[in-house]
């Protein structure tokens, strides 16, 4: 008698869902003129605006995209630059948020 073992199959996932995924849950926006960095939290879907240590600003974002956010900073203060990731991850904020259900 014979017995046949099937190996379980694993979901793999790739490095670039991996670096999306954690890029997703929090990334650095960008650092405006007057020295404020901007952080994206997704978990509370939310920018944190910090000057070093100190907490400046916490902005909910209540389910709007984020670059609705760095288009007013844009505006009112300006951006010296912009997080190394920022791209990325505003581009995966505007999909997830337009495709809820994807």
């Amino acid at each position: 008698m014979s017995t046949t073992h099937t190996a379980t199959q694993e979901r793999t996932v790739s490095l670039a869902d991996q670096l999306t995924n954690a890029l997703t849950n929090s990334f650095t926006l960008g650092i405006d003129t007057e020295g404020f960095t901007h952080h994206y939290f997704r978990p509370a879907d939310a920018v944190v605006v910090f000057d070093g240590r100190a907490l400046d600003h916490f902005q909910p974002l209540d389910g709007r995209p984020l670059r609705e956010w760095q288009a007013f900073v844009s505006q009112k203060r300006g951006w010296a630059s912009m997080g190394q990731l920022a791209h990325l991850g505003l581009r995966v904020d505007t999909e997830r948020k337009e495709n809820p259900c994807a």
